[in-house]
């Protein structure tokens, strides 16, 4: 569970800030829900509750509806071209 609320907050973070923040400022909260402080039942209401949030933050957002995969493609190349080079 405490990974779905990770990849929840995360993907909340990517429709509002348009990036992928690998510190995770929620630290505290993630590990407090591994440690079992928190029902399933309140996780679950939780879950619907940002999943919903979620829904209308990327309805609203100006991010693409898919990837641009030639740019991905483009920038795996890159990657691997300066690092096999060194």
């Amino acid at each position: 569970m405490m990974h779905t609320f990770r990849l929840l907050n995360m993907a909340e973070e990517i429709a509002r800030c348009r990036s992928v923040r690998v510190y995770r400022e929620d630290r505290d909260f993630l590990l407090r829900i591994r440690a079992g402080e928190f029902s399933f039942e309140d996780l679950m209401k939780q879950v619907e509750a940002k999943m919903a949030q979620i829904e209308e933050l990327f309805a609203a957002s100006d991010l693409p509806e898919a990837p641009n995969v030639n740019a991905a493609e483009e920038l795996l190349l890159t990657i691997r071209r300066e690092f096999y080079a060194k």
